[in-house]
């Protein structure tokens, strides 16, 4: 369903699909073999109408093409096609970035240790048999919801920098993160993205109910073993009901997010639009948490590994549509990750580049001999003022902190 538009018509929210001219003539850099972006901001639209007289708009996907199309079947038609390849929920809302990424930290850092206390004081109340608040629960996942609103980079960087301390905590609270950004980019309505962002955090605290050891067991689960970690499905959504004050929708996206999209998953075996979509995007941040964590039967998959292998199995596990979105959205280098550059500085990614992938905006941490900077310096790989006869940074290759002895917990404000 592409619609050819001169570049004059284009608007924020737009998905270019296609150029007037061959991907590799253009200093556009897309992941594997997609070729498309969602333009972002002003300074993305003016890179593309300086660059090209006419583009190809797919409006599946961008927010911004709802303003464009002037038949209402049409976009119902779009609509339609998002829920029959569970891709997304209806494209409802555009959010641009109203902050810049450094003075939404100091708030994102606040907002994660408020959740963090919220989502401990829920597993103690569990535990001891005491109420939950769920207006306490609420709450934070609201602030959180405004936070990624404002920029949808802080609060990512902040739980990347944490992963080191994998825990429940960690996991529960990057797979909300994640799972807000993603709903973001799709443009969920606030409403959703609260729903969204409630299912997340609390979607695994069934697992208080099963035996530990199973839950870190180095070995193979054996086939009654893994029918008990299945059971935390159930759990959760028991636990949820009888917190009080919680949508049906929100127990329904909590109970979808181990379904699969090829009918493998559990506990009901719903497959394609039998998920529910919110379910669908819960499950995808799940899945991508996961592979990045560590665990003790096999290390951590950087970002880039874990957004490959997804990829190869996309319609399998997670939709196709929602995969190639999900790779739009973190980027090849997710924010949080640790790179090299070609002049041997270690960086952190702090914000990604829609357009150009491999050349996102970094915090410089070490200098070219391994030796820690005292005040580390942003530089946006994409924009750099480069003296004559000297080369660009750019990135060389992902790298552990853990080989640099940098501990990614000195990085919190």
């Amino acid at each position: 369903m592409k619609r050819k538009v001169s570049t004059d018509d284009l608007t924020l929210g737009m998905y270019v699909s296609e150029l007037d001219r061959s991907w590799e003539s253009a200093p556009f850099e897309s992941p594997f073999e997609l070729q498309g972006f969602t333009i972002q901001n002003v300074e993305e639209l003016l890179k593309v109408q300086k660059l090209c007289r006419y583009v190809y708009i797919d409006p599946n996907l961008g927010v911004g093409a709802k303003r464009y199309l002037s038949d209402q079947h049409q976009f119902n038609s779009a609509v339609n096609i998002l829920q029959e390849t569970a891709a997304a929920a209806p494209l409802e809302e555009y959010y641009p970035e109203k902050e810049p990424v450094e003075r939404e930290m100091a708030r994102a850092t606040e907002i994660l240790n408020d959740t963090r206390r919220v989502y401990d004081q829920v597993i103690r109340d569990i535990v001891s048999g005491n109420t939950v608040n769920t207006d306490a629960v609420k709450n934070v996942v609201g602030t959180l919801v405004e936070s990624v609103l404002r920029n949808s980079s802080a609060a990512s960087w902040l739980v990347r920098l944490k992963k080191q301390d994998e825990t429940a905590y960690s996991h529960s609270i990057s797979v909300c993160v994640l799972g807000l950004t993603l709903g973001r980019y799709l443009g969920l309505s606030k409403k959703k993205l609260n729903v969204l962002g409630m299912a997340t955090l609390l979607q695994d605290i069934g697992k208080l109910s099963i035996p530990s050891y199973l839950l870190v067991k180095a070995e193979r689960l054996d086939t009654k073993e893994l029918e008990l970690i299945k059971l935390h499905v159930h759990k959760s959504i028991s636990v949820i009901r009888s917190m009080g004050g919680m949508s049906n929708e929100i127990v329904t996206v909590t109970g979808a997010h181990h379904e699969r999209f090829d009918g493998t998953g559990y506990p009901r075996g719903l497959s394609r639009s039998e998920i529910n979509p919110l379910g669908s995007i819960a499950g995808l941040a799940d899945t991508y948490e996961a592979m990045t964590a560590n665990r003790p039967y096999r290390r951590a998959k950087t970002g880039l590994e874990a957004l490959m292998e997804l990829y190869d199995e996309r319609d399998r596990a997670h939709a196709g549509g929602l995969i190639e979105q999900f790779i739009q959205c973190v980027g090849i280098f997710p924010v949080g990750g640790f790179v090299k550059l070609n002049t041997g500085e270690v960086a952190v990614v702090v914000q990604r580049n829609q357009i150009v992938q491999l050349k996102p905006r970094v915090m410089i941490l070490t200098d070219s001999k391994g030796e820690k900077v005292p005040h580390p310096q942003n530089l946006d790989l994409a924009a750099q003022f480069v003296l004559p006869g000297r080369m660009p940074r750019f990135i060389s290759k992902i790298v552990d902190p853990k080989d640099y002895q940098i501990d990614a917990r000195e990085l919190f404000l």
